[in-house]
């Protein structure tokens, strides 16, 4: 397949003509045997006015990469998905480009790619921009992966077992990666920026998710200090762990890094919360949430001299709980001067710090030591781990 300004154009089964190319492409599917096949799509620009239809299973839809272009053309106005797949299982659609046009667009909900009732396939290192709304689509789909895209926005509707990995979502309209009634998906490893709503927001019996290891920078773009980082609703046994959540640095900044707003024995656990949020860090108004951060480093001169004696000392916590927290530590690495050592209790005082009073024995026939402890303390909320 070549487009109209494809630099070579020598043997392809179809060449278009830069006007409703969509025609050539549906053409090239449907000419595929029942089994399917594989369409590659040369460089240059590809003008749409209305859906490329993946008719069969087992279909790969390749490009050569962002210079494959597949462009709605300008003044559409109207309901459509750039490639769109319903029912189909084992697609491949990948480095291709995919612009809305959205500057030249007035209304219509136009998605990039729509995945309806869709199995076991990939949406891999694509460019998807510029759309009036959803970027990659999914809805009743399962045991799909979409992986290595940068995208204007990812939507999993009703779609369970997914692999959403390695995405960059920026700067986008709605929310970065939308799930709605869809589990047992995993999101991680995805950078999500700048977008006008939530960065992550899993929404309406979005259950048992893992949500991990991702980057989620200055959402909340379309009002300041309203929307959040990671928001769970009416969603239950999620497992967000591991995230680096930054409120940013412009004007507009989201209002907290994780908010749990309702659902059910959700686990937030080892997440970077720095100045994660313009209000807050962290917020939960939902039912048996587990709450849990970890945090070590060193304690110096914590410990007398000499003799053995008790030594009471305050820790603070980076991040604000949401309750009195329940703590644990331990000690360990004592200068060799100490023959023993243990805590002997541990005082919460607010949600921020707490104390730990430690006890040391000295050797009678030792000199004095200026003894180091390294201490390393676990905080988690009241509810206690997850059974």
């Amino acid at each position: 397949m070549a487009a109209y300004n494809s630099l070579d154009s020598e043997n392809a089964d179809f060449i278009c003509d830069g006007e409703n190319d969509q025609d050539n492409i549906n053409a090239a599917i449907n000419n595929l045997p029942t089994i399917g096949g594989s369409i590659y799509l040369r460089e240059g620009t590809y003008v749409v006015g209305d859906n490329i239809i993946i008719s069969k299973s087992n279909v790969a839809l390749v490009g050569a990469g962002a210079s494959t272009v597949i462009k709605i053309e300008g003044a559409k106005n109207a309901d459509m998905s750039v490639i769109k797949a319903s029912g189909k299982d084992n697609l491949l659609i990948q480095n291709l480009r995919i612009n809305g046009n959205a500057v030249n667009q007035t209304s219509g909900t136009m998605r990039g790619i729509y995945l309806y009732g869709v199995k076991n396939s990939k949406i891999v290192d694509c460019w998807v921009e510029n759309l009036r709304e959803y970027g990659i689509y999914l809805q009743n789909s399962t045991n799909n992966t979409v992986i290595g895209n940068t995208v204007q926005g990812n939507s999993l509707d009703n779609s369970n077992n997914n692999t959403v990995i390695g995405n960059t979502c920026q700067g986008n309209g709605q929310h970065g990666i939308y799930l709605t009634a869809s589990s047992n998906n995993t999101v991680t490893g995805n950078t999500i920026q700048g977008n006008d709503h939530h960065g992550i927001y899993l929404y309406s019996s979005s259950d048992n998710n893992m949500v991990s290891t991702n980057m989620v920078l200055g959402n909340s773009q379309a009002t300041h200090n309203t929307d959040n980082g990671i928001q769970v609703y009416q969603s239950n046994y999620n497992n967000i762990q591991g995230n680096t959540v930054r409120k940013g640095t412009g004007s507009k900044q989201q209002n907290t890094g994780i908010t749990i707003l309702s659902g059910t024995s959700n686990f937030v656990a080892n997440n970077d919360l720095y100045q994660a949020g313009a209000t807050a860090s962290f917020r939960d108004t939902g039912t048996g949430t587990i709450f849990d951060y970890s945090q070590s480093g060193r304690a110096e001169n914590v410990v007398p001299l000499k003799p053995a004696g008790l030594k009471e000392n305050t820790i603070s916590f980076p991040i604000s709980f949401p309750s009195v927290p329940r703590v644990t530590a331990n000690l360990a690495n004592f200068d060799n001067g100490a023959a023993w050592a243990y805590v002997v209790q541990i005082n919460t005082v607010t949600p921020d710090n707490f104390t730990i009073i430690t006890y040391v024995d000295w050797p009678s026939d030792n000199a004095a030591h200026n003894a180091d402890i390294i201490w390393y303390a676990t905080v988690a909320s009241q509810s206690g781990g997850r059974q």
